[in-house]
């Protein structure tokens, strides 16, 4: 595992000629990663060589798949991006299950997958496969670098959608492309804030709890994406309600915890 140093992380500002790879580290720093999990691979190395230089911790596992299922629950507890890195070709088809875990899971997940260079497609250069179709059905978003020069530009998109879109996307880049030195800026994230809602649907949304004869909460992944766990358990209070989780999101409410009136007591379903 490489350490990353106490180095500032400070975005770089305006335009500056520097490597593909400085630009690709410049963007997960902007977009405040911190950790990857990933199998050691030729493929980006020259990238990987300055993650401890950006602050970023580079965290080895013993098959892709974990690397993937890692990220997808970093990114289900922090809220923030979950990210994986492979070699290209078997190691990038490894992460497959577990992308489309997070994927049913509205985790923002970013599998990074560098894939045979560009000078060899369709040749059976090192390791190739045809790694964007492998992935269509089971992300939010693919981005493919084609040209070295959209490096910061395609990366920033990649992660920037899978916050916009609660769900994993694909970041693909061609091997070679890590390489030579161009003119780049970084984008700076694009984050929408999410409000509560509308005040005449919400009006509504009172009006039909107000009038309901048994009124049942199911809490499921909506709650944890909009921080609303406490809110849900108030809610659940003041309606004297009971309380299902939907599947995957036991964690969006509290679980065989007698609230201190007593009052909801289904949690999430057990087994049977």
């Amino acid at each position: 595992m490489n350490q990353p140093t106490e180095a500032a992380r400070m975005v770089m500002q305006g335009k500056q000629k520097i490597s593909a790879s400085e630009a690709f580290v410049e963007t997960l720093v902007s977009q405040g990663v911190t950790d990857v999990f990933g199998i050691v691979g030729s493929a980006y190395m020259d990238a990987l060589d300055i993650f401890p230089a950006a602050g970023i911790r580079f965290i080895p596992v013993a098959h892709e798949q974990g690397a993937a299922h890692m990220a997808d629950g970093y990114a289900r507890v922090t809220g923030r991006h979950g990210v994986c890195i492979g070699q290209n070709g078997p190691g990038i088809t490894n992460f497959v299950t577990a992308i489309a875990a997070a994927y049913w899971a509205h985790s923002p997940v970013v599998a990074i997958t560098p894939e045979t260079g560009s000078m060899t497609l369709g040749l059976g250069g090192f390791q190739e496969t045809d790694q964007l179709p492998i992935f269509s059905k089971i992300t939010k978003f693919q981005a493919h670098v084609n040209n070295p020069r959209r490096m910061a530009e395609l990366t920033s998109r990649a992660f920037d959608r899978a916050i916009l879109e609660m769900g994993p996307v694909q970041l693909n880049i061609p091997r070679d492309y890590f390489y030579g030195e161009y003119d780049y800026e970084i984008p700076a994230p694009i984050r929408v804030e999410r409000g509560a809602g509308g005040s005449k649907s919400l009006d509504e949304a009172a009006q039909a709890l107000a009038g309901a004869k048994f009124p049942v909460i199911i809490a499921g992944g909506g709650v944890i994406m909009s921080n609303g766990f406490d809110a849900g358990v108030a809610l659940a209070e003041a309606m004297d309600a009971p309380v299902c989780n939907s599947y995957l999101h036991n964690d969006s409410f509290p679980r065989g915890t007698a609230s201190p009136a007593g009052r909801w007591a289904i949690t999430a379903p057990r087994p049977r």
